[in-house]
Protein backbone atom coordinates (compact mmCIF):
# COMPACT_ATOMS: atom_id res chain seq x y z
CA UNK A 1 0.00 0.00 0.00
CA UNK A 2 1.75 3.40 -0.44
CA UNK A 3 2.13 6.44 0.77
CA UNK A 4 -1.18 9.20 1.54
CA UNK A 5 -1.81 11.02 -0.95
CA UNK A 6 -0.05 14.49 -0.50
CA UNK A 7 -3.01 16.46 -0.40
CA UNK A 8 -4.43 14.66 2.58
CA UNK A 9 -1.36 15.02 4.73
CA UNK A 10 -1.57 18.81 3.72
CA UNK A 11 -4.82 18.94 4.79
CA UNK A 12 -3.77 17.09 8.29
CA UNK A 13 -1.28 19.51 8.67
CA UNK A 14 -3.44 22.53 8.00
CA UNK A 15 -6.01 21.51 10.47
CA UNK A 16 -3.10 20.39 13.39
CA UNK A 17 -1.75 23.59 13.04
CA UNK A 18 -5.33 25.78 13.10
CA UNK A 19 -5.12 23.45 16.83
CA UNK A 20 -2.08 24.54 17.90
CA UNK A 21 -3.47 28.30 17.59
CA UNK A 22 -6.43 28.07 18.33
CA UNK A 23 -5.44 25.94 22.53
CA UNK A 24 -2.89 29.25 23.58
CA UNK A 25 -6.22 31.68 24.21
CA UNK A 26 -8.46 29.16 25.12
CA UNK A 27 -5.49 28.34 28.05
CA UNK A 28 -5.28 31.98 29.21
CA UNK A 29 -9.43 32.56 29.14
CA UNK A 30 -9.01 29.36 31.51
CA UNK A 31 -6.44 31.01 34.31
CA UNK A 32 -7.06 31.49 37.85
CA UNK A 33 -6.02 33.37 40.68
CA UNK A 34 -6.71 32.47 44.44
CA UNK A 35 -5.37 34.16 47.54
CA UNK A 36 -4.94 32.21 51.14
CA UNK A 37 -3.26 33.29 54.54
CA UNK A 38 -1.99 30.48 57.12
CA UNK A 39 -3.60 31.72 60.53
CA UNK A 40 -7.08 31.80 62.26
CA UNK A 41 -7.80 35.30 60.89
CA UNK A 42 -6.85 37.26 63.85
CA UNK A 43 -3.59 38.55 64.46
CA UNK A 44 -1.74 41.09 65.92
CA UNK A 45 0.00 44.55 63.96
CA UNK A 46 3.13 43.51 63.36
CA UNK A 47 2.85 39.55 63.18
CA UNK A 48 4.28 37.85 60.46
CA UNK A 49 2.06 36.28 57.91
CA UNK A 50 2.19 34.31 54.94
CA UNK A 51 0.05 34.64 51.97
CA UNK A 52 0.25 31.86 48.79
CA UNK A 53 -1.96 31.35 46.49
CA UNK A 54 -2.15 30.64 42.12
CA UNK A 55 -1.86 32.95 39.12
CA UNK A 56 -2.30 30.69 36.44
CA UNK A 57 -2.82 34.30 33.91
CA UNK A 58 1.18 35.29 34.55
CA UNK A 59 4.62 35.53 35.84
CA UNK A 60 3.91 38.25 38.26
CA UNK A 61 1.31 39.22 41.16
CA UNK A 62 0.95 42.55 42.53
CA UNK A 63 -0.42 42.46 46.27
CA UNK A 64 -2.44 45.48 47.77
CA UNK A 65 -3.91 46.54 51.37
CA UNK A 66 -6.61 48.58 51.86
CA UNK A 67 -8.37 49.54 55.10
CA UNK A 68 -8.68 52.45 57.29
CA UNK A 69 -6.32 54.82 57.79
CA UNK A 70 -5.12 54.04 54.28
CA UNK A 71 -6.16 55.24 51.13
CA UNK A 72 -9.08 53.70 49.38
CA UNK A 73 -6.61 52.72 46.23
CA UNK A 74 -5.06 50.48 48.08
CA UNK A 75 -0.96 50.63 48.87
CA UNK A 76 2.00 47.86 48.59
CA UNK A 77 1.54 45.26 51.59
CA UNK A 78 5.61 46.06 51.83
CA UNK A 79 5.39 50.02 52.46
CA UNK A 80 2.45 51.14 53.62
CA UNK A 81 3.89 54.99 52.63
CA UNK A 82 4.25 53.82 48.78
CA UNK A 83 1.83 55.74 46.59
CA UNK A 84 -1.58 55.40 46.16
CA UNK A 85 -2.80 52.51 43.81
CA UNK A 86 0.86 50.73 43.70
CA UNK A 87 1.65 47.21 44.64
CA UNK A 88 4.07 44.68 46.13
CA UNK A 89 5.45 42.64 42.97
CA UNK A 90 5.71 38.91 43.72
CA UNK A 91 6.91 36.32 41.55
CA UNK A 92 4.90 33.01 39.95
CA UNK A 93 6.91 29.96 39.74
CA UNK A 94 6.47 27.74 36.37
CA UNK A 95 3.47 25.64 38.24
CA UNK A 96 1.57 29.28 38.79
CA UNK A 97 1.94 29.03 42.42
CA UNK A 98 3.12 32.22 44.45
CA UNK A 99 3.70 32.72 48.00
CA UNK A 100 4.59 36.14 49.98
CA UNK A 101 5.56 36.21 53.66
CA UNK A 102 4.78 39.53 55.43
CA UNK A 103 6.87 40.36 57.49
CA UNK A 104 4.93 43.35 59.09
CA UNK A 105 7.35 44.15 61.98
CA UNK A 106 9.61 45.95 59.57
CA UNK A 107 7.38 47.49 56.72
CA UNK A 108 7.41 51.16 56.85
CA UNK A 109 4.20 53.31 57.80
CA UNK A 110 3.07 50.14 59.69
CA UNK A 111 1.49 52.80 62.39
CA UNK A 112 -1.16 53.64 60.19
CA UNK A 113 -2.58 50.50 61.01
CA UNK A 114 -5.47 50.20 63.63
CA UNK A 115 -7.35 47.10 65.47
CA UNK A 116 -9.58 46.56 62.47
CA UNK A 117 -10.24 44.60 59.51
CA UNK A 118 -7.95 44.84 56.44
CA UNK A 119 -8.15 43.72 53.09
CA UNK A 120 -5.24 42.19 50.87
CA UNK A 121 -5.66 42.33 47.15
CA UNK A 122 -3.83 40.33 44.95
CA UNK A 123 -3.99 41.18 41.03
CA UNK A 124 -2.41 39.45 38.21
CA UNK A 125 0.35 41.96 36.53
CA UNK A 126 -0.66 41.03 32.80
CA UNK A 127 -4.57 41.24 33.42
CA UNK A 128 -5.44 43.81 35.77
CA UNK A 129 -9.32 42.75 35.76
CA UNK A 130 -8.03 39.35 37.10
CA UNK A 131 -7.42 39.65 40.91
CA UNK A 132 -9.05 37.98 44.49
CA UNK A 133 -9.11 39.19 47.71
CA UNK A 134 -8.82 38.15 51.79
CA UNK A 135 -9.30 40.16 54.56
CA UNK A 136 -7.92 39.45 58.46
CA UNK A 137 -8.80 41.53 61.58
CA UNK A 138 -5.22 43.49 63.06
CA UNK A 139 -5.14 43.82 66.16
CA UNK A 140 -2.96 46.60 68.14
CA UNK A 141 -0.66 44.78 70.55
CA UNK A 142 -0.56 45.19 73.86
CA UNK A 143 2.71 47.04 72.98
CA UNK A 144 3.67 49.24 70.07
CA UNK A 145 6.34 51.01 69.76
CA UNK A 146 7.99 53.01 66.84
CA UNK A 147 11.94 54.30 66.61
CA UNK A 148 12.36 57.49 65.55
CA UNK A 149 14.78 58.27 63.59
CA UNK A 150 15.27 54.78 61.85
CA UNK A 151 17.85 54.51 60.39
CA UNK A 152 20.09 56.84 63.02
CA UNK A 153 23.94 57.85 62.87
CA UNK A 154 26.34 56.94 65.53
CA UNK A 155 25.54 59.67 68.62
CA UNK A 156 22.14 60.45 67.54
CA UNK A 157 19.56 60.66 70.31
CA UNK A 158 16.48 57.85 69.75
CA UNK A 159 13.39 58.26 70.42
CA UNK A 160 10.99 55.93 71.38
CA UNK A 161 7.44 56.26 70.90
CA UNK A 162 4.10 53.91 71.65
CA UNK A 163 1.45 53.00 73.16
CA UNK A 164 0.54 49.89 75.98
CA UNK A 165 -3.15 48.76 75.10
CA UNK A 166 -3.86 47.89 78.84
CA UNK A 167 -3.20 50.21 81.71
CA UNK A 168 0.07 49.34 83.46
CA UNK A 169 2.76 51.76 85.20
CA UNK A 170 5.75 51.26 83.49
CA UNK A 171 7.37 49.63 80.24
CA UNK A 172 11.12 47.59 80.46
CA UNK A 173 12.98 48.56 77.46
CA UNK A 174 15.78 46.18 76.03
CA UNK A 175 18.08 46.92 73.66
CA UNK A 176 20.05 43.87 71.93
CA UNK A 177 22.96 43.49 69.40
CA UNK A 178 22.74 40.70 66.85
CA UNK A 179 24.31 38.19 68.93
CA UNK A 180 21.10 38.22 71.92
CA UNK A 181 23.38 40.68 74.22
CA UNK A 182 21.51 43.37 76.42
CA UNK A 183 23.29 47.00 75.13
CA UNK A 184 21.02 48.83 77.25
CA UNK A 185 17.84 48.69 79.75
CA UNK A 186 15.58 50.97 80.42
CA UNK A 187 12.38 51.76 82.13
CA UNK A 188 10.07 54.48 80.80
CA UNK A 189 6.74 55.63 82.67
CA UNK A 190 3.18 54.54 80.88
CA UNK A 191 0.34 57.31 81.49
CA UNK A 192 -2.91 56.65 81.88
CA UNK A 193 -3.59 56.95 77.94
CA UNK A 194 -1.45 53.98 77.38
CA UNK A 195 1.11 56.71 75.82
CA UNK A 196 5.04 55.75 76.57
CA UNK A 197 7.93 57.68 74.91
CA UNK A 198 11.55 57.60 75.81
CA UNK A 199 15.02 59.07 74.07
CA UNK A 200 18.51 57.65 74.73
CA UNK A 201 21.75 58.40 73.00
CA UNK A 202 22.68 55.62 70.60
CA UNK A 203 26.46 55.05 71.50
CA UNK A 204 26.45 52.01 69.38
CA UNK A 205 28.61 50.96 66.11
CA UNK A 206 26.75 50.62 63.15
CA UNK A 207 24.26 47.67 62.56
CA UNK A 208 20.78 46.36 63.40
CA UNK A 209 19.91 46.13 66.72
CA UNK A 210 16.48 44.92 68.52
CA UNK A 211 14.22 46.85 70.59
CA UNK A 212 11.85 44.67 73.29
CA UNK A 213 9.56 46.37 75.34
CA UNK A 214 7.63 44.04 78.19
CA UNK A 215 5.99 44.28 81.40
CA UNK A 216 5.47 41.18 83.82
CA UNK A 217 1.97 41.88 83.75
CA UNK A 218 1.46 41.20 80.31
CA UNK A 219 1.59 38.40 78.48
CA UNK A 220 4.22 38.54 75.08
CA UNK A 221 6.43 41.39 74.73
CA UNK A 222 6.79 43.51 71.76
CA UNK A 223 10.15 44.00 68.96
CA UNK A 224 11.23 46.04 66.32
CA UNK A 225 14.25 46.78 64.67
CA UNK A 226 16.43 50.04 64.96
CA UNK A 227 19.39 50.29 62.88
CA UNK A 228 22.31 52.84 62.97
CA UNK A 229 24.15 53.56 60.15
CA UNK A 230 27.53 55.49 59.69
CA UNK A 231 27.17 59.10 58.00
CA UNK A 232 26.67 58.12 54.27
CA UNK A 233 26.75 54.93 54.72
CA UNK A 234 23.73 52.38 53.42
CA UNK A 235 20.93 50.41 55.39
CA UNK A 236 21.99 47.29 56.68
CA UNK A 237 19.73 44.22 55.39
CA UNK A 238 16.97 43.78 57.48
CA UNK A 239 17.05 40.59 60.23
CA UNK A 240 13.65 39.31 60.37
CA UNK A 241 11.72 40.01 63.92
CA UNK A 242 8.90 38.42 65.42
CA UNK A 243 6.86 38.67 68.06
CA UNK A 244 8.25 36.31 70.87
CA UNK A 245 4.75 34.20 70.53
CA UNK A 246 5.30 33.32 66.80
CA UNK A 247 6.91 30.50 65.66
CA UNK A 248 9.65 29.53 63.06
CA UNK A 249 9.04 31.62 60.00
CA UNK A 250 9.07 30.36 56.34
CA UNK A 251 11.86 32.00 54.05
CA UNK A 252 10.76 35.37 52.61
CA UNK A 253 10.38 35.86 48.52
CA UNK A 254 12.22 38.46 47.49
CA UNK A 255 9.56 41.63 46.43
CA UNK A 256 9.25 45.16 45.35
CA UNK A 257 7.27 48.08 45.42
CA UNK A 258 6.11 48.45 41.84
CA UNK A 259 2.97 50.09 39.60
CA UNK A 260 0.10 47.90 38.57
CA UNK A 261 0.43 48.33 34.59
CA UNK A 262 0.32 45.43 32.50
CA UNK A 263 3.77 43.54 31.91
CA UNK A 264 4.44 40.85 28.82
CA UNK A 265 3.24 37.27 30.51
CA UNK A 266 4.80 34.10 29.25
CA UNK A 267 2.92 30.94 28.32
CA UNK A 268 2.07 28.44 31.05
CA UNK A 269 1.90 25.16 28.76
CA UNK A 270 4.54 23.36 30.72
CA UNK A 271 5.36 22.43 26.31
CA UNK A 272 6.58 25.28 23.87
CA UNK A 273 4.32 25.81 20.80
CA UNK A 274 7.05 24.91 18.69
CA UNK A 275 7.52 21.78 20.18
CA UNK A 276 4.05 20.68 19.86
CA UNK A 277 4.07 21.45 16.10
CA UNK A 278 6.91 19.52 15.37
CA UNK A 279 5.80 16.72 17.44
CA UNK A 280 2.23 16.45 15.63
CA UNK A 281 3.96 16.97 11.98
CA UNK A 282 6.33 13.81 12.39
CA UNK A 283 3.30 11.96 13.93
CA UNK A 284 1.20 12.35 10.30
CA UNK A 285 4.38 12.11 8.23
CA UNK A 286 4.80 8.37 10.28
CA UNK A 287 1.40 7.77 9.92
CA UNK A 288 1.70 7.76 6.04
CA UNK A 289 4.94 5.89 6.15
CA UNK A 290 3.14 3.08 7.87
CA UNK A 291 0.22 2.87 5.94
CA UNK A 292 2.07 2.04 3.06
Amino acid sequence: MGLLPVNKIFCSFLLLCAAVCILQPVMADNGTIMMAYRGSGGSYIGDTIVFDGTDTFGNTTLIRITGPGLPSEGVPANNLNGASGTATSVGVDQYGMWKFVWYASDVPGLEKLQTARYTFTATDAAHPDESTTTSLMLKKPEFYITVSPNPSNPGDYINLVGISEQGIGYANIDITDGSGKVLHSFTSPVGSTGYLSYSFHGDMGPGQYTVTVSNPSLKAPYTTVMSIVAPGGSVPVTTVITPAQAGTVPAAVTTEETTPAPVPSPTKSPVAPATVLTALIIGVISLGIIRR
